[in-house]
């Protein structure tokens, strides 16, 4: 017996652009699967589920373009258009360096 899993999730952004037009982007995004135990003996029973994933090296970044589908690279693009906006007062610019600064800088520095 399968049992069916469906995921629902949905990102709206709106913003003011330069010239004053109001710009909303709605992400809706639907995935539907099946339950991880339903696949419990889908694979080589001697083989550990563990070892399917392969481990990220340390250096290893993570690329949109290669990780991800056009669904979720269009939220990232939004949110990164919400986050780091292309024109903002310098006041507010000032900040946000300040806090990448504060909350991304080596413990031992």
């Amino acid at each position: 017996m399968s049992e069916h899993i469906e995921r629902h999730s949905h990102i709206a952004v709106t913003r003011r652009t330069a010239d004053g037009t109001i710009v909303r982007t709605d992400v809706h995004v639907t995935e539907t699967g099946i339950s991880p135990d339903a696949l419990a003996g889908a694979g080589d029973p001697g083989e550990p589920v563990a070892s399917a994933a392969s481990p990220a090296s340390g250096d290893a970044c993570f690329d949109p373009n290669t990780c991800c589908d056009e669904r979720e690279r269009a939220i990232i693009m939004s949110l990164r258009a919400y986050l780091r906006p292309d024109v903002a007062p310098e006041c507010l610019m000032r900040r946000l360096r300040e806090t990448l600064d504060h909350c991304c800088c080596d413990q031992d520095e």
